[in-house]
């Protein structure tokens, strides 16, 4: 009997374009954000657009939220 190997197909990275958090000058920002391991962060390498500081650790606000 043939045994088939089972691979798990790949998983398609997405991005898109949402508001972050920048805890350096409490601004709402631009950001492009990603898929992490269980939830939505902020693509490594972005800066503020205010004070140019990094927005690695920046909290993603997801506008589709309900109340």
């Amino acid at each position: 009997m043939e045994q088939k190997s089972q691979t798990r197909p790949a998983v398609k990275q997405t991005s898109r374009m949402e508001q972050a958090y920048c805890p350096i000058c409490t601004h709402t920002v631009p950001a492009e954000i990603v898929w992490g391991a269980k939830r939505w962060i902020v693509k490594p390498g972005q800066k503020c657009s205010h004070c140019h500081s990094p927005l690695d650790a920046g909290y993603v606000f997801k506008p589709d939220r309900a109340a």
